[in-house]
């Protein structure tokens, strides 16, 4: 075994004809193709939500605003570092979050490359997996307040088990409970728009951060 820390409601559905003989699918199935207009009406909540935080993460203030969506992201990262850790047979001994928005998985598994490998790029797949499920759950009501809701039980569950630095602890704890409340109390509107908000942020985060690391590398 190796020891290794890894890293510092909704919008209106599509409605589809029964008979499209321009806009079908090659198939039998009378799936019409959407058009343009028909796919920002149905996404223009994401789109402005993606284009906010493309605007705050360019603007000294912004950082600030969305600091939280910044260890959130984090949180997400380093326990796909653990997931991976435990799918191989290996385990998670913690994990850290720092208030600079860095993090620690510190996991212990089978050596060898493939293994190393796997957990070393699960933060990054990680990352995408949940930014897919959670724009799945938004479709609806009942899916954007349970996908809030699984998301602060699993944050406040990782507390107990891995979490072990007080920023850590502290912060994530705070996010759990406050995620769990949003999605038991808040109208259908507000639970959306929290789902649609902190997918790009995490996801435009990390995909930077994973970009010009990768520049400094080959510099």
């Amino acid at each position: 075994m190796v020891v290794v820390e890894e890293d510092a409601a909704i919008d209106t559905p599509i409605r589809y004809a029964s008979k499209c003989p321009s806009l079908c699918c090659g198939c039998r199935c009378n799936y019409r193709v959407p058009t343009l207009q028909e796919l920002f009406d149905r996404d223009k909540r994401l789109l402005r939500s993606i284009l906010l935080v493309v605007v705050l993460l360019n603007i000294p203030i912004g950082s600030y605003i969305l600091y939280p969506f910044m260890i959130f992201s984090t949180w997400i990262h380093e326990l796909f570092h653990g997931l991976a850790a435990l799918s191989i047979g290996g385990k998670i001994i913690w994990l850290n979050v720092y208030s600079n928005g860095s993090g620690l998985a510190h996991t212990s598994y089978p050596a060898g490359a493939f293994q190393k490998a796997w957990v070393a790029g699960a933060g990054y797949q990680g990352t995408a997996i949940v930014g897919g499920i959670m724009l799945m759950f938004r479709r609806t009501e009942m899916g954007a307040r349970a996908g809030t809701l699984i998301l602060g039980l699993e944050m406040l569950f990782t507390c107990l088990l891995f979490v072990r630095n007080i920023f850590g602890l502290v912060m994530l704890i705070l996010m759990g409970i406050g995620l769990v409340i949003a999605g038991w109390r808040l109208p259908p509107f507000w639970v959306s728009e929290l789902v649609c908000v902190s997918f790009p942020r995490y996801s435009i985060f990390k995909g930077r951060v994973f970009f010009f690391h990768r520049l400094c590398l080959f510099r």
